[in-house]
């Protein structure tokens, strides 16, 4: 019986020689494994982190945070119930080489404004499409032409005009204010409180056009309104 345990003993004796050189990387394996899978989880986590961060800045984007570029500036009215603007709010003037388009279609935009002041419509309206033909971005023109459109009872086509407005800079309250004026007269309670909800989060300053508007009369009734308002 000890002959055959001494046997067994040199046998494991021999097996543990034979991998003795070894046994560090085999045991070394699962501690590599650990730190690969600790490398992974944190890079999830960075890359987590990332998104979310850039998805609240892309919201508060969107949603408009109340910047220095979304107030002030020069407003006039078109009529009682809605916003033109005489320079887009915030805006530095750039110097403009004489001749140049950018500074032939500002030129455009401040005869369509003298126009509207002086209630020409049809003439403003002329110079502010060939200030927007000019530059398709030119946002003074667009809105004001929005107006001009909204005076005239062309809602749909108003509509689109600060549809569009909003997809070039959504952090400007203007266009909002002017959709919720045009739901409301619409009779679309819903969709105009929606827009005066988000144009006055973006613009304090409008909480007093919207007090005294016309076009927000439909919905002076609804608690929703006085929440918003005041």
């Amino acid at each position: 019986m000890s002959t055959i345990t001494a046997a067994l003993k040199r046998a494991q004796r021999a097996h543990d020689e034979r991998y003795l050189p070894y046994r560090e990387i085999i045991l070394a394996r699962p501690r590599g494994r650990v730190r690969g899978k600790k490398r992974l989880i944190l890079g999830i986590c960075l890359a987590l982190i990332v998104l979310v961060a850039s998805t609240a800045f892309a919201l508060i984007v969107y949603l408009g945070q109340e910047t220095a570029g979304g107030e002030g500036g020069a407003v006039i009215a078109a009529s009682a119930a809605h916003r033109a603007r005489a320079v887009l709010a915030g805006r530095e003037p750039e110097p403009l080489a004489p001749g140049s388009p950018a500074r032939d279609t500002e030129i455009l935009f401040e005869a369509g404004l003298r126009r509207q002041q002086a209630e020409s419509l049809a003439e403003a309206e002329a110079l502010y499409r060939r200030a927007v033909d000019a530059d398709p971005r030119n946002l003074g023109a667009l809105n004001n032409l929005g107006v001009i459109c909204m005076a005239q009872k062309r809602d749909e086509e108003a509509i689109d005009i600060f549809t569009r407005l909003i997809d070039l800079k959504g952090d400007w309250a203007d266009p909002y204010y002017n959709l919720a004026c045009l739901y409301s007269r619409q009779g679309d309670a819903p969709k105009s409180l929606w827009y005066l909800k988000v144009a006055l989060w973006m613009s304090r300053e409008l909480k007093e056009w919207a007090r005294n508007d016309p076009d927000l009369e439909p919905l002076r009734t609804r608690e929703e309104y006085r929440k918003i308002v005041n």
